[in-house]
């Protein structure tokens, strides 16, 4: 597992990726009684998200983005 800098070229494009999921309705950080999404780290496959309490469940939940060079065989 890697960690990703904000700098990095792929940083924008996960978090857009997060907020489009449908669970988040346009929002990457979802903030709920103080917790929000949290990036845990890359494999060479994936980016790690965590949220520890999400609004829409109520619950830990986990979302995994496809990274782009995965996406286009960069691997």
């Amino acid at each position: 597992m890697e960690y990703l800098h904000a700098d990095h070229d792929e940083w924008f494009d996960m978090w857009a990726e997060l907020a489009d999921n449908p669970m988040n309705l346009g929002d990457a950080q979802c903030s709920f009684m103080g917790a929000t999404w949290e990036y845990m780290g890359s494999t060479s496959d994936h980016h790690h998200f965590r949220h520890s309490k999400h609004p829409a469940s109520g619950e830990v939940e986990y979302l995994y983005i496809e990274r782009r060079r995965k996406v286009l065989g960069w691997v």
